[in-house]
């Protein structure tokens, strides 16, 4: 393609002169003002050379070549001036946007000399910007690439910071419930608040399905990512894939969210494992504790009776937004596994005391009140000497305080309120409401109803107001348990009789 030259001229002669110079090599476009050849510039532009004829009317060629750099550096300015204007040729020199001057007239090859010049100019600044460009596009190409990579990176830090943060809320997890919320919550922060939806199956922990969800709601396409133990798939994770960006998950998006399964499917083993241990402990525990209470007649199922009403009044409580951030599902197992040992203490109590069918004398009384005191003592040197697992703490509490009193007048240490183990203060009721229900050698069996109104009656005195709300709102289960763990060999011995409370 042609180069373009853009001649302002006063006289046409000029024009027959370039056009010598020049010939066919390139197109020239001829106007006769400076408002032309701005107009030109814009519309038919742009040019590789200006030349501009000193006295055109109006304006001058230094003006017009100024203006004409300014808008489009690219074009090389070459001023013609007349023979003998010397000021003219002077001032050319010093102006930048003045490649040349040449004086007319002059030979043709003058003129085709810095004609050829300038083109060469022209070149020179095409390639110049064109390496200025290429220069800035890799420039900038490299600082997004340096931007990318640096966020990439951070990501990658702060998915590592999280999925470290996760593996330690997992090694602190005690339920299914527990892991799948820590999971939902790994992953839904890792992806940017994405919302995420964890579920273990009901076959996982033999009940019922166990889910979480985090971060925002969840649309119809979803990544799913399989929770599987031994290539049994046990549970899944299944992630939004619309954002307000609308963007898919990354490759290694998809591999964080793998690692957060299989840390899952870890930690839902570890579960396992852990409610067998729990398990086989509780069984000891419980074979222990029957052991000593085997010398106190007529407890029978005693012992369960009383881990069953401790359930129910510790999840009516959670139920009714009482001390929610205590009663866990941990808080609750522990609770169960612990209840046993309330009265363990009695191992110390002398059978002519522990058996008597009688009311007890004020001595025998103050021997009888040392088993709290036997059982905290025995439990906790246990702990001191072999560690302290958190059921065995709480069944250190639950022996010393469940004979403690809300107002202050129970044993052994005259604990008030809250000073007494909330764990204490439910054992409490679940034992009292037992011994009522049940028959013992110092007394009849009392009523249901009887039970319950002897409770209320002493609501803030004896026992835990709150406590007694929950067991309140829970009174036809709690019935209900009482006669499914009934001690069958002594129903037909068992009167029933109804007492005002008291």
């Amino acid at each position: 393609m042609k180069k373009r030259i853009l001649l302002v001229q006063k006289a046409p002669e000029t024009h027959a002169q370039l056009l010598r110079a020049v010939g066919s090599r390139y197109d020239l476009f001829a106007v006769s003002s400076a408002d032309e050849a701005i107009e030109a510039c814009r519309t038919v532009g742009p040019f590789a050379i200006a030349v501009a004829e000193d006295g055109l009317k109006g304006t001058n060629a230094f003006d017009l070549l100024k203006r004409v750099h300014e808008s489009w550096p690219e074009t090389v300015g070459l001023l013609i001036a007349s023979e003998g204007d010397s000021a003219t040729a002077e001032r050319a020199v010093k102006e930048p946007h003045v490649f040349r001057c040449v004086t007319t007239p002059c030979s043709p090859v003058t003129l085709s000399s810095a004609v050829e010049a300038a083109l060469s100019r022209h070149v020179e600044v095409e390639v110049a910007e064109a390496i200025s460009e290429h220069l800035q596009f890799g420039k900038e190409s490299m600082e997004g690439l340096t931007a990318i990579l640096e966020e990439r990176m951070d990501h990658q830090v702060r998915a590592v910071d999280r999925l470290k943060r996760f593996a330690e809320d997992l090694s602190g997890a005690r339920s299914g419930r527990e892991i799948a919320h820590y999971a939902s919550l790994a992953a839904s922060e890792i992806l940017g608040g994405r919302g995420v939806q964890v579920q273990l199956w009901q076959a996982t922990f033999a009940g019922d399905d166990v889910g979480a969800g985090a971060g925002g709601e969840m649309s119809g396409r979803m990544h799913r990512t399989p929770i599987a133990i031994q290539e049994r798939e046990i549970g899944e994770i299944c992630v939004d894939l619309v954002d307000p960006d609308a963007e898919s998950l990354s490759p290694m998006d998809c591999a964080l969210v793998a690692s957060i399964a299989a840390s899952t499917a870890v930690a839902v083993r570890n579960e396992h494992a852990r409610r067998d241990l729990d398990r086989a402990q509780h069984a000891t525990i419980l074979a222990l504790a029957k052991l000593a209470e085997r010398r106190d007649v007529g407890t029978g199922q005693h012992l369960e009776r009383v881990a069953a009403y401790c359930r129910l009044v510790a999840e009516s409580m959670r139920d009714l937004g009482k001390n929610r951030d205590q009663i866990t599902d941990v808080f609750i197992d522990d609770l169960v596994c612990a209840s046993p040992l309330h009265d363990i203490g009695k191992v110390g109590i002398p059978d002519s005391i522990l058996l008597k069918p009688g009311r007890l004398t004020p001595e025998e009384w103050v021997v009888m009140k040392t088993h709290s005191e036997v059982g905290g003592s025995t439990i906790d040197s246990v702990i001191r000497g072999f560690g302290a697992p958190s059921y065995l703490l709480m069944g250190r509490d639950i022996a010393w305080g469940h004979h403690e009193k809300w107002d202050g007048s129970g044993y052994p240490k005259g604990l008030k309120g809250t000073e007494i183990p909330l764990s204490a203060r439910i054992v409490a009721i679940a034992d009292v409401y037992d011994a009522l229900t049940t028959l013992r050698p110092y007394k009849p069996v009392w009523s249901h109803s009887g039970a319950v109104d002897w409770i209320l009656s002493r609501s803030g005195s004896h026992f835990d107001p709150d406590v007694v709300a929950a067991f309140l709102s829970r009174v036809e289960e709690a019935d209900r348990i009482r006669a499914e763990l009934a001690d069958t060999d002594v129903e037909d011995r068992a009167v029933a009789v109804e007492l005002e409370p008291a």
